[in-house]
C-alpha cells in the first residue's frame, strides 16, 4: 500500500460560494442560514510519501525509497440548507507525482530491482463536517473514490525478466482531511488543508509491479 500524506500549501484564489434563495428577496440575518451553500476551487498540494516496497514479480524488494512530490487539483461541494450548512458534501480530482526507486539486491529469482515515476489522478467523493464561523471555518472529512495511475518510465528486473515502458493500473482509494477555511469576502475564501490519502497500486506487465 502506498499512502502520501499531502499537504495544501498554496491555493488559486477566485473560488466562489453562491445562495440558492426560495424567495426572490434575500433573507435577513435571521434567516441565514436558510439556503444552501455552493463552492469549488483550485489548489496546489505537496505530498510526504511513505515508502512501501515495490513487489516486483511477486517478490518485494528491499529498501524502496518513494520520494516525495507535488501536485495539483480541483474540488467543488455544498452545504445543504437543512444541514444548517454544518454538514456537506465534496467531489474533487487531484494528481500526483512520486519517483520510485529500489536498489539492486538478490531475491528468490536472482538479481532483482527498479524504478520509475509513478503519476496518479485520483478522483474521490468526502463527507465535510465544519464549524460555520463567519470567517473562520475548521473543518474534517473522509472521502472514497478511485486512483487511475501509471507507471512510467520503468525499468525493472527479477534474474532474466525485465519490464520497461508504460504499466498502467485502476484501484481504490480513500483519504481523510483537515482543514482551516477563511472567507475574505461573500465569494471568495482561501483555505488549507492536511489530507492523507491512500491506495493500493497494481500496475500491469510481465513482473505485475505492485505498490501496497
Amino acid at each position: 500500500m502506498m499512502r502520501a500524506v499531502s499537504a495544501v500549501f498554496a491555493v488559486l484564489l477566485m473560488v466562489w460560494g453562491e445562495s440558492a434563495y426560495s424567495q426572490e428577496e434575500s433573507p435577513g440575518p435571521a434567516a441565514d442560514m436558510a439556503f444552501h451553500e455552493v463552492y469549488g476551487g483550485l489548489y496546489l498540494l505537496g505530498s510526504l510519501a511513505k515508502n512501501r516496497n515495490l513487489n516486483v514479480g511477486g517478490e518485494a524488494l528491499p529498501q524502496t525509497t518513494v520520494r516525495d512530490g507535488a501536485g495539483g487539483g480541483i474540488h467543488a461541494g455544498v452545504f445543504p440548507a437543512f444541514t444548517h450548512r454544518i454538514v456537506g458534501i465534496r467531489a474533487e480530482m487531484f494528481g500526483l507525482g512520486s519517483e520510485i526507486t529500489a536498489p539492486q539486491s538478490s531475491g528468490s529469482g536472482g538479481i532483482q530491482s527498479g524504478r520509475g515515476t509513478m503519476l496518479a489522478w485520483n478522483t474521490l467523493v468526502s463527507l465535510v463536517v465544519r464549524y460555520p464561523g463567519e470567517q473562520l471555518q475548521p473543518y474534517i472529512g473522509a472521502g472514497v473514490g478511485w486512483s487511475s495511475s501509471l507507471l512510467v518510465g520503468s525499468e525493472l528486473m527479477r534474474g532474466s525478466t525485465t519490464q520497461s515502458g508504460v504499466a498502467r493500473d485502476m484501484s481504490v482509494a480513500y483519504q481523510y482531511f483537515a482543514g482551516l477555511r477563511m472567507n475574505l469576502t461573500a465569494r471568495t475564501f482561501i483555505f488549507g488543508e492536511y489530507k492523507f490519502f491512500g491506495s493500493r497500486f497494481h500496475w500491469g506487465g510481465t513482473l505485475q509491479p505492485a505498490l501496497r
